[in-house]
């Protein structure tokens, strides 16, 4: 294990070893390519059948290989049912860090109703219940009693350091959530606000110190604009800027991005804040054609630890059955008009 990984399972160790301490859920940096992460809400606003993949792999410099450093790999599916004039979603979120040395997975079931107000906008109202699964590798953990001032945390034959850290009652936990959303939508613009973990649940390993998860608030709004957008070109130009402000507990995050799509090609710029501290600046590019579209960003951080995170790197695949179809007006129906492209990537 590199130097920068013990670090991790070390910052683990001190913070399972602390009081009561609380968790964060893991945020995307293209959140506009994670629909029912970012909002229940949206589950079958692209009419679908729709899956879409994630991959983000946060402070790459930490860790070792694919999956070191805090790892998210998200899969969704979700489609659009006519007869109930709502959208179904499933969606499965694995969270880990340090090559899997802790690990969260969530597997979530979203319903979405929506209320067509005419051909040109609409109130879709969402509702998810989340099962979760927690689990540690305890005994791979490293304790700041282990650490030698000679030889570090293992001895002259490389046998690692006794701890007094007694072993945990259980090495994994399972409990429930809820969530909710709505967004409004017409044409070109949107806006969405999204509550998570109404349980509040609380995570233990050890059966006397909790780790509590706070309600999380999201809000998030846009436009797609058509800047050059003809049947008969054989191009087609389009801007998207986008606003994400999220809280939890103490935490604060400001999202600002904007996109632009030249053909099959789109690509952008995107600034993240912590309120009282500027985060990264991340880097968009990606590919739509037809029913696929594959999505790349990097976080370039740009706060105190900068040069020492390796930045953030993040991967996005969706595959849409029907296209640039939606739930307003699917094509089939007369008079079609599209919802934001950005709620259909």
């Amino acid at each position: 294990m590199q130097k920068k990984s013990k670090y991790i399972v070390l910052l683990i160790g001190l913070l399972f070893g602390g009081a009561k301490l609380f968790s964060q859920d893991v945020q995307m940096s293209q959140y506009f390519s994670a629909p029912l992460h970012l909002n229940p809400a949206l589950a079958g606003i692209s009419y679908g059948p729709r899956v879409t993949v994630n991959y983000r792999n946060e402070w790459s410099g930490l860790g070792d290989g694919f999956n070191g450093g805090f790892t998210t790999y998200m899969a969704g599916f979700d489609m659009h049912i006519d007869a109930l004039k709502a959208g179904i979603g499933v969606l499965f979120v694995g969270d880990q860090i340090a090559n899997n040395l802790y690990g969260s997975y969530r597997a979530s079931l979203m319903y979405s109703q929506q209320i067509k107000f005419n051909r040109k906008m609409a109130l879709k109202i969402g509702l998810e219940g989340t099962y979760i699964h927690t689990q540690i590798k305890w005994s791979n953990l490293l304790w700041s009693d282990m650490i030698n001032p000679l030889t570090g945390f293992t001895n002259n034959v490389n046998v690692p350091n006794p701890t007094s850290q007694p072993n945990p009652e259980r090495t994994s936990t399972n409990s429930g959530d809820m969530g909710a959303g709505f967004v409004f939508f017409t044409e070109k613009l949107y806006v969405g606000f999204a509550v998570n973990n109404l349980l509040m649940h609380k995570l233990s390993f050890t059966g006397q110190e909790q780790i509590g998860t706070p309600v999380n608030f999201l809000v998030h709004f846009g436009a797609n604009l058509p800047i050059h957008h003809k049947k008969e070109l054989s191009y087609n130009i389009w801007v998207s800027p986008n606003v994400l402000f999220v809280n939890q507990g103490k935490a604060y995050q400001a999202d600002a991005t904007f996109l632009t799509g030249i053909s099959l090609v789109y690509f952008g710029i995107g600034y993240r804040n912590v309120i009282k501290n500027s985060d990264a600046v991340i880097g968009y590019v990606g590919v739509k054609k037809g029913k696929i579209r594959i999505g790349y960003s990097y976080d370039y951080t740009i706060s105190q630890l900068s040069g020492k995170t390796g930045g953030t790197h993040e991967i996005s695949f969706t595959f849409n059955w029907t296209g640039d179809d939606n739930s307003l007006n699917p094509k089939k129906n007369k008079a079609y008009v599209p919802c934001p492209d950005i709620l259909n990537f």
